[in-house]
């Protein structure tokens, strides 16, 4: 399992890399992503205290850091400069946060945060996959046959990897052979998808990943030349005026957010008692970690910025992790018994994604429609477990006696579940917006933090025993019996190892 898992974090460095280059207008690239995934993945895999977290591009920091790139060009300031201080204020920020022992506060954050929050990841995903293909038809971007080409290449990457990805649940072929294309379902779209590109593509039109060769940094200065590797706080082109250090501390506060957010709703599912850890979590130093040395190095060499990634994390932690099948009357279930907890894989992975730069020479010929159609799977993909989206479907269910008997139907009237949803949707509705609307973008993660009071304001729309029922895991029939067991969540840290030891469901 050691390839899937470098691959489930290299594919998505190379795709975010592609985004980075297209929303800063070339400040990063696919080198600098590759980058900061090996360098902050090799120094938290050393340093942290959960090394079973995986660490990357998230959608909402990919977000944001268009956001910072939007703030420096509406003020007229080098960007790479102000990128520096802004990392470097969120620096600060994020070991005040560990210091200060605010990683508590995670306790008011339930699933109506976190489904909330990977729907928007999702959205993310799945608007940017498809964005371009559509731009390049209503802006006039590529010729007609080469804009129906890209269509037909981003149709064929997510279409092989979302049936490969599920090859292995098929009768087809030797269980070896659906294993391997289960495992490498996005590695195998792409080097069909840029095959195909490489077969057919008869001229020079098709947009390819724009990748230096000379491993150099992407972003051109006036004089023609690459920028040097360590960034100039001071300016590189031209001088940076000393206001916009303080203009940098609004973005690098969101950025801690963020950060904040991301790393530790992370590193709760990784640690979540159904996992049976022995080690205790971490979550303080993780943090502190990231924001006293991941964070710094990421400024100085501009590079994008790196958080625990949910989708490998979690690759990671299953593909070290040794199940017992029970037998139920229904049918049979998966529990955990064993995790092989140590800190080699995870920086085994980084070592490799730092040698993927070898491959730069390579990574040019990878269309950007091919990368896109990865975008866009693993958005839809991330779907997949959300209860907010599984609620969703149920809008298009008209028959109550075909709704899937998840636990809250068969407790709670479906209009209160339908109401709950809609709340859900509304809040999405509004983080998305305000994310995706310019004058409002720097503010989207004061929002997303926030929702943690809003769910607490729920109490005054549900009942105690509706929200217990709506907001928690699906199958989390016993509530009662889990209250009385030691808490699992991060005030009550000691009381985890002892409930990981007990608590049993499937995966």
């Amino acid at each position: 399992n050691g390839e899937v898992r470098f691959i489930a974090a290299l594919a998505p460095a190379i795709t975010f890399g592609s985004r980075f280059l297209d929303g800063t207008n070339g400040q990063f690239g696919v080198l600098e992503m590759i980058m900061s995934t090996s360098i902050s993945g090799l120094i938290f895999s050393t340093f942290a205290g959960q090394p079973l977290s995986i660490l990357g591009a998230t959608g909402p920091f990919l977000a944001y850091t268009l956001v910072v790139y939007d703030l420096a060009i509406a003020v007229d300031i080098e960007f790479m400069p102000f990128y520096f201080w802004t990392c470097m204020w969120c620096s600060v920020f994020t070991i005040l946060v560990a210091v200060f022992d605010l990683c508590a506060l995670m306790k008011h954050v339930t699933m109506f945060s976190e489904d909330i929050f990977a729907g928007l990841i999702s959205l993310i995903f799945i608007i940017d996959g498809v964005r371009p293909i559509i731009e390049n038809f209503t802006e006039s971007r590529l010729t007609l046959t080469n804009c129906m080409f890209e269509t037909l290449l981003f149709i064929w990457t997510f279409g092989w990897a979302t049936y490969l990805s599920s090859f292995r649940r098929t009768p087809w072929t030797f269980r070896a052979i659906r294993n391997f294309g289960a495992n490498f379902a996005v590695t195998i779209a792409l080097v069909s998808g840029s095959a195909m590109a490489a077969i057919y593509s008869n001229d020079t039109g098709l947009r390819m990943l724009q990748v230096d060769a000379d491993f150099a940094p992407n972003l051109s200065l006036s004089d023609g030349s690459k920028r040097p590797w360590i960034v100039n706080p001071a300016g590189i082109d031209r001088p940076f005026p000393a206001w916009g250090i303080a203009y940098a501390v609004l973005p690098a506060i969101g950025f801690a957010v963020l950060g904040y957010l991301d790393q530790n709703l992370t590193s709760v599912i990784v640690n979540r008692p159904s996992n049976n850890l022995k080690k205790p979590p971490a979550y303080h130093l993780d943090l502190f970690v990231r924001g006293a040395l991941t964070l710094p190095v990421c400024a100085v060499l501009g590079l994008p910025l790196s958080v625990a990634s949910t989708v490998p994390s979690i690759t990671h932690v299953i593909s070290l992790t040794t199940y017992e099948v029970q037998q139920l009357p229904e049918g049979e279930r998966k529990v955990p018994t064993k995790v092989v907890e140590q800190r080699a894989t995870n920086f085994l992975i980084h070592v490799l994604i730092g040698l993927a730069l070898f491959l730069a020479p390579v990574l040019k010929f990878l269309p950007r429609a091919v990368l896109q159609g990865v975008f866009f799977y693993m958005g839809i993909a991330s779907l997949t477990g959300n209860n907010l989206f599984d609620r969703l479907k149920l809008w298009l269910i008209w028959d109550p006696a075909r709704y899937p008997q998840y636990h809250y139907i068969q407790k709670l009237p479906i209009q209160r579940v339908h109401l709950y949803t809609l709340v859900q949707v509304v809040c999405l509705g509004i983080l998305y917006g305000l994310k995706a609307i310019k004058e409002t973008s720097v503010v989207f993660p004061f929002f997303m933090a926030s929702l943690a009071i809003i769910r607490k304001a729920l109490k005054c729309m549900f009942t105690e025993e509706e929200l217990k029922q709506l907001d928690s895991l699906p199958g989390d029939d016993d509530e009662e019996v889990e209250a009385s067991k030691p808490g699992a969540d991060l005030v009550n840290l000691e009381g985890q190892d002892e409930t990981s030891k007990k608590e049993e469901m499937s995966i």
